[in-house]
C-alpha cells in the first residue's frame, strides 16, 4: 500500500472538506466528502492511493489539462513510476519537507505552506512572473490540506469541448451538488469499463450546459427546499495545459436563474419550452424549423422531411441561453415570436422585464392598458394599420407621436377616463430610464398576445422593428 507512512503525520481534516470560497480548492473538497461517504472506514491517505491508482490505471494519468509537469503527468515517469513519484511527493508534504512557516493563501490559516504552481494548483500563474505573487514569491503558497484537495478536483469535474468546466454557486448545496453527480458519472465510467480519462459533457457550449444543470437541479425536489436566498452560478471553464492556460468564467446572476425557475413552473413551461427550442441554430442545416405540434426540428428537403428528436438538437447553439448568459436583452426574440402567431404567456414577458429588464410594473400594466386599447372593438384593418405604425416607430418621437394620437382618440370618443396620465407619461413610459425600444417591442408583444387570446388573424408585414434612436 502506498502512503504507508502516513499516519503519524499531522492533518487538520476540517480543512480538507471545509468550504474556502475558492472554486478549485471547494470542488477537491467537495469530492473528499463524497469519498468520505462512500469510504467511511477510509483515511486521506487511503483516498490518495485509491485516486492515484485510478488516474494513473483507469485514466492512464491524462490529467494535463489541469497539472502542468506534476508527478502524475511527467511524461518520462511510465506506469508505476508515476503512483510511486507521486507517493514521494504526498510523503514529502506530510513530512513538512521544504514547508516554511506563513499563511495558506486560500484558508488565511497561519501554518506550514508549500510552494504551488502549475504542477500542483490550478491556474495559479507562472514561476517566471515572480510579480503574478504577492511579495515576489515564485509561485502561490498553500498548506498541505489545499494542495491535497486540489490534487482530487478531476473526478469532481467534466469536460466541455476539450476544456475543463466546473460549476460553483453561492449556494454551496448546488456547488456540492454539481461536484457529486459528476464524481458518481466518473466512478459509474469507470466500473463499466469506460477509461477515456474525465467525464466527457454531452455540449458543446457553455451557455447549454450550464442551463442544462439548472434542468437538473429543478428537479431536485429536496434540494430546491434547501436554497435559501437568492441563487447564482458561475461556470469556470478553462485548461491548465501547456503554453497557453486560459480560462473563461460566465457568471448567471440570479435575477436570471429566478427568472428561468419561474418559466419552468407548471403554468409557463410548455410555453417557454415551445418558445426556447424554436431558438436553436445550426449552421449547417439553414431553413429548420421547430414543431410546436410534436417538438422536433424539421427541415423541409422538398422530398422529404428530415426530422431532428431534441436530444439530437440539444446540443446545437441557442441564442436565447447565450443572451441570458451574456446579460443580453430577449425581448426582440419575444417578439419575433409573438408575430408569427405563437403563444407566449404575458406573464413570462411581465416577470422577465421587471425582474431581468427593470421595467416598473406600472409601465407594464399600462402597456397592457394600451393593447387592449389598439385592439378593442376594431376591425382587423384598423388594427393592422396601428401595429403597422407602431412597428414603423425608429425614433423616441415617432412612438411619442402615436402614443399621444391613441390619447387624442381616447378624448375625441367622449372617454371620462384619460388614457395616459401626467405620471404615466412622466414616471412609467418616458422617465429618465426609459427604454423607447423596450417600450415599443413590448407593447407589441402584448398586443400579439392579446389577439391570440381573442383568435385575431390579422396579416402582418414582415417588417421587423430596429431599435428606436431617441
Amino acid at each position: 500500500m502506498i502512503f504507508n507512512d502516513m499516519n503519524k503525520y499531522k492533518i487538520n481534516q476540517e480543512w480538507l472538506t471545509k468550504p474556502t470560497g475558492d472554486p478549485f480548492v471547494d470542488v477537491g473538497g467537495y469530492v473528499i466528502k463524497y469519498l468520505q461517504g462512500l469510504f467511511p472506514e477510509e483515511d486521506i491517505k487511503q483516498m490518495l492511493e485509491f485516486i492515484t491508482n485510478m488516474y494513473v490505471n483507469d485514466w492512464d494519468a491524462k490529467l494535463n489539462t489541469f497539472f502542468l509537469n506534476s508527478k502524475i503527468t511527467q511524461p518520462s515517469f511510465i506506469g508505476k513510476r508515476k503512483i510511486e513519484e507521486t507517493e514521494k511527493y504526498f510523503n514529502s508534504l506530510f513530512k513538512d519537507e521544504n514547508g516554511v512557516d506563513g499563511y495558506c493563501r486560500i484558508t488565511g490559516r497561519k501554518t506550514k505552506v508549500f510552494e504551488a504552481g502549475r504542477d500542483n494548483s490550478i491556474m495559479s500563474g507562472s514561476g517566471k512572473f515572480v510579480n503574478f505573487h504577492h511579495f515576489l514569491d515564485a509561485g502561490l503558497k498553500l498548506s498541505k490540506e489545499v494542495i491535497i484537495r486540489l490534487y482530487f478536483v478531476p473526478l469532481g469535474s467534466i469536460l466541455l469541448s476539450g476544456k475543463v468546466s466546473m460549476v460553483f454557486s453561492n449556494d454551496n448545496t448546488l456547488s456540492e451538488f454539481f461536484v457529486f453527480e459528476n464524481v458518481k458519472e466518473n466512478l459509474a465510467n469507470i466500473r463499466n469499463g469506460i477509461k477515456e480519462g474525465v467525464l466527457k459533457s454531452e455540449y458543446k457550449n457553455p451557455a447549454n450546459s450550464l442551463f442544462a444543470f439548472i434542468d437538473k437541479i429543478l428537479m431536485q425536489k429536496e434540494i430546491n427546499k434547501s436554497l435559501v436566498g437568492p441563487v447564482s452560478l458561475t461556470m469556470y471553464h478553462f485548461t491548465n495545459f501547456g503554453a497557453s492556460p486560459e480560462i473563461g468564467i460566465y457568471h448567471l446572476p440570479a435575477t436570471v436563474f429566478l427568472f428561468y425557475s419561474f418559466c419552468q413552473t407548471i403554468n409557463y413551461k410548455q410555453d417557454w419550452l415551445n418558445f426556447v427550442r424554436s431558438h436553436y441554430l445550426n449552421s449547417k442545416l439553414p431553413g429548420i424549423a421547430y414543431n410546436t405540434k410534436d417538438g422536433k426540428m424539421e427541415l423541409d428537403k422538398k422530398e422529404e422531411i428530415e426530422v431532428y428528436d431534441y436530444d439530437e438538437f440539444k446540443i446545437w447553439r441557442n441564442i436565447v441561453y447565450e443572451k441570458l448568459l451574456a446579460d443580453r436583452s430577449i425581448v426582440s426574440e419575444f417578439l419575433k415570436w409573438s408575430k408569427k402567431g405563437n403563444k407566449l404567456n404575458f406573464d413570462i414577458v411581465r416577470v422577465y422585464q421587471q425582474n431581468i429588464g427593470n421595467m416598473k410594473k406600472e409601465t407594464i400594466n399600462k402597456l397592457l392598458e394600451l393593447a387592449d386599447f389598439i385592439i378593442k372593438d376594431r376591425s382587423e384593418n384598423e388594427i393592422k394599420k396601428r401595429i403597422t405604425k407602431l412597428n414603423g416607430a425608429k425614433r423616441g418621437s415617432d412612438l411619442r407621436r402615436f402614443l399621444l394620437g391613441l390619447v387624442t382618440e381616447n378624448y375625441n370618443n367622449g372617454s371620462k377616463e384619460p388614457l395616459i396620465t401626467m405620471k404615466d407619461y412622466t414616471d412609467y413610459l418616458f422617465g429618465d430610464s426609459a427604454n423607447t425600444s423596450e417600450l415599443r417591442d413590448v407593447l407589441l408583444i402584448a398586443i400579439y398576445q392579446k389577439m391570440h387570446e381573442l383568435n385575431l388573424k390579422v396579416e402582418i408585414d414582415e417588417e421587423i422593428a430596429e431599435e428606436i434612436i431617441d
